[in-house]
């Protein structure tokens, strides 16, 4: 019966775990790629679209593109982040 009641236990702790760690990190990491996804996305269409009517020469993604898509990866990341914790 003892035994019976630790196996229990072991697999609670178990999904106990693997419960946080998608909501604490996997979630949160999918979320920002999305953000990250749809900052990038927002940027590759307004330069496009600034190079299609003539107010850019030169249709050329920088690093600083990227890093303000980085905004986006935090933002999202951050927001499910903290919607976790709102649970409680």
């Amino acid at each position: 019966m003892k035994q019976d009641i630790s196996v229990l236990s072991e697999q609670q702790k178990s999904t106990n775990m693997k419960s946080t760690f998608r909501n604490f990190f996997v979630l949160p990491v999918s979320s920002g790629i999305f953000g990250f996804a749809l900052f990038f996305t927002i940027l590759l269409l307004t330069k496009f679209i600034a190079y299609g009517i003539g107010s850019i020469p030169k249709f050329i993604i920088d690093l600083d593109d990227v890093v303000l898509s980085l905004i986006g990866f935090v933002l999202m990341g951050l927001i499910k982040l903290l919607e976790n914790f709102q649970k409680n």
